[in-house]
């Protein structure tokens, strides 16, 4: 089958590779219909993501259909599903807990040994462990680009904001690529305040202001001043970082939160450390949170609101590629030439 693999820094490829087959009762095989590449695709992309080795087919974000499966998968052949981009085995005292990322049997797909060691999505089929907690019956008139972001940015982003924000509180997000752009549009539709959007790049800071947020350049000003003279003189409520990385942007969500706020790590680090800002964090009585994304939790919740046309996300959206363009979108999307660029597979 064809998919895309990784070859090294900065270099992917669509090859011929082996068809995933059942390992387990709890397995299920899916036909991809469409698969799409990540921002956290680009640090594997750019060599960053220790024990992603040459070979290992990218990609944790897909829709589909079940295709075949083990005897303990509760969704019969034909079943359109959308997967979670992480797995859970939905039976560990962390998934009993609700605590789905933290499952001592799950992984990501396409992340290497670290994280389970799964083929990744950006393929015509993926193995799917633990189908009956890792997948999601979708209905048939819901779009697939809006299916595709329930199972990663759509519900990390919902996870986030959610259990934070309270109706009318100030929110700034760091960041306005995918996660950050689908971060905004949650608390817009949740019900915030002021929505405040501070990222460098002019292209996405117009498409935050599409959805109704104050656009804030660093290049042009301070963003610190920005956001307070947005929020009386106190800095944001609830502050969402959508960058990871090295770390700089999720410095600058410290500075940007009111007293008695809340810092949201949303974006996928790179770095081991962080130098946390303790004294001023404990003055100000900052609660900070940082996690994978709490997938199965609140895709539910995510799903039925997109059913409903509250949440439509695919305006993040920027190209559609066919699975054999993939190193295309790859090369477009890390030269900041694209938002987020779905790969075209059934």
């Amino acid at each position: 089958m064809r998919a895309v693999v990784y070859q090294g820094p900065f270099q992917v490829a669509v090859q011929e590779v082996e068809e995933p087959r059942l390992f387990e009762e709890t397995d299920a095989l899916v036909k991809v219909e469409l698969a799409a590449i990540c921002g956290s695709d680009l640090h594997i992309y750019h060599g960053k993501i220790a024990g992603v080795a040459p070979g290992m087919v990218l990609g944790h974000e897909f829709v589909g259909r079940v295709v075949e499966r083990g005897s303990l998968v509760p969704f019969p052949v034909g079943t359109r599903v959308v997967g979670s981009f992480h797995v859970a085995c939905g039976d560990c005292p962390m998934c009993q807990k609700g605590r789905y990322f933290a499952c001592a049997k799950g992984g990501v797909y396409g992340f290497g040994v670290a994280l389970g060691n799964l083929q990744g999505a950006q393929a015509e089929k993926v193995r799917v462990p633990f189908a009956k907690t890792s997948l999601f019956p979708i209905p048939e008139d819901l779009p697939a680009e809006e299916a595709i972001l329930a199972g990663d940015i759509l519900s990390t982003a919902y996870g986030g904001v959610r259990p934070h924000l309270e109706p009318g509180q100030s929110v700034a997000v760091v960041g306005s690529g995918p996660v950050g752009l689908l971060a905004q549009h949650v608390a817009h539709v949740l019900g915030a305040g002021v929505v405040l959007a501070v990222d460098p790049d002019e292209r996405r800071l117009e498409k935050a202001k599409a959805l109704g947020s104050i656009p804030i350049s660093p290049k042009a000003t301070d963003p610190v001043r920005a956001v307070k003279a947005h929020t009386e003189g106190l800095g944001a409520d609830l502050v969402v970082e959508a960058v990871g990385g090295e770390g700089e942007a999720l410095g600058l969500a410290f500075r940007l939160a009111a007293p008695g706020g809340s810092v949201l790590s949303l974006g996928v680090p790179t770095a081991e450390r962080f130098t946390y800002p303790w004294l001023a964090a404990f003055s100000k009585g900052i609660a900070f949170r940082s996690s994978l994304a709490n997938v199965p939790r609140w895709i539910r919740e995510v799903l039925a609101l997109q059913k409903a046309g509250r949440l439509q996300g695919r305006f993040v959206f920027s190209h559609r590629l066919a699975l054999e363009e993939a190193p295309l979108g790859y090369a477009l999307f890390d030269r900041k030439e694209a938002t987020k660029v779905a790969l075209l597979v059934d």
